[in-house]
């Protein structure tokens, strides 16, 4: 059988991140405005093509009389109509896409119509042998230009339909992943409280099946513990301050039932005691130490604890000894569910940046979970 000792780090560091460097800023921009990138990125792509076989002026306006139609019909569809009408209302929303595509395909044929008239009559503008032929017979450029609106726009509509549906897509994944993650986050909590009550009732029933007088004592410590479990370990985060308490009073909880001193520290050094971090962290690891030393049975047992807060980094370290193999018993040979809850909910919170590590020796057990954020 084995026995098990604990020798946690736990660093977690709050708050902003480290800048980050600047192409990682610049790709992050890029999501963030991803769609006004794109527009940016299609008007420079016609005003370059444009640009090639006409003044800056001329190719300016060109590209402007091309691009905002498109841009117009994008934002009514996407910001306007299809949250509206595409799940509701499809009908309506098909009707409403026929209508934009007419419109707008008349109302900018006869804009970019007036224009290059203006602009060929000014000499500014620049075509095509056969298309200018075409002017010079006294042929509208009516024809052309609607065919090349009604062609961009029909590609407007069905693309903006596409990339809202397919952001649609990717919100409700991600809410739904929220979602199970604080279902999961919310279980794991759940079932840290009824772990603690039942080391704690086993610890006073031990108490008082020896009739013993420090009982009502650890009553009222467990009294406490439990109003702070109540209380504060509703919310998300509770103040660093309070965790340490809470460890202070469990451990005089534990100390009630002992009659020698054990080597039981607890040392912390602290620059702001009202870093917020998610309740009960620390908890099922201090457990941990108390339940696999087996420092009640084992004289030269010892459980270390240390907790240091520097600037946005907390370390939180517990080290345990492993009793010799006559206290060692079967309920040892579990790792027990408060630890693994913790190494669950840290990885939920904090994702990929959460690593354990762990080390055995004949005398120690040691695990190191560390966290960046």
């Amino acid at each position: 059988m084995q026995n098990i000792a604990y020798l946690c780090t736990v660093q977690i560091t709050f708050g902003q991140a480290q800048k980050m460097k600047k192409p990682a800023v610049f790709l992050s921009l890029i999501q963030q405005y991803s769609k006004a990138f794109a527009w940016l990125s299609i008007y420079a792509i016609c005003y370059f093509i444009a640009s090639l076989h006409q003044e800056t002026h001329t190719a300016f306006i060109l590209t402007s009389e091309t691009v905002l139609p498109m841009l117009s019909a994008w934002a009514l569809l996407y910001y306007l109509i299809i949250p509206r009408l595409l799940h509701k209302h499809p009908w309506w929303f098909f009707l409403c896409c026929l209508g934009i595509l007419f419109l707008f395909s008349v109302l900018a044929t006869e804009v970019d119509s007036y224009f290059y008239l203006k602009l060929y009559a000014e000499g500014k503008l620049v075509l095509p042998p056969k298309v200018e032929q075409r002017f010079l017979a006294g042929e509208s450029p009516r024809e052309f230009l609607h065919t090349k609106y009604v062609f961009l726009l029909l590609t407007t509509i069905a693309t903006t339909t596409v990339a809202w549906l397919l952001d649609e897509h990717k919100r409700i994944s991600q809410q739904t992943k929220e979602n199970r993650t604080q279902l999961e986050l919310k279980y794991l909590r759940a079932q840290i409280n009824p772990h603690f009550l039942f080391n704690s009732l086993n610890c006073i029933y031990s108490l008082t099946l020896m009739q013993d007088e420090k009982a009502p004592d650890s009553v009222l410590k467990l009294s406490e513990m439990l109003r702070y479990i109540t209380d504060d370990c509703k919310a998300d985060t509770v103040l660093l301050q309070k965790e340490i308490d809470y460890i202070h009073n469990y451990i005089g909880f534990q100390l009630i039932r002992m009659e020698n001193q054990p080597d039981i520290t607890f040392t912390t050094s602290l620059e702001n005691p009202s870093v917020m971090l998610p309740p009960m962290i620390f908890q099922p690891m201090v457990e941990n130490c108390f339940k696999h030393s087996r420092i009640v049975d084992h004289p030269d047992g010892y459980i270390h604890l240390d907790l240091r807060q520097e600037g946005k980094q907390i370390t939180f370290t517990a080290e345990n000894s492993i009793p010799d193999l006559e206290f060692k018993t079967k309920d040892n040979e579990r790792s027990g569910i408060g630890l693994n809850n913790v190494q669950q909910r840290l990885n939920l919170i904090f994702g990929d940046k959460c690593s354990f590590r762990k080390t055995e020796t004949k005398h120690k057990y040691r695990i190191e979970l560390c966290i960046t954020c």
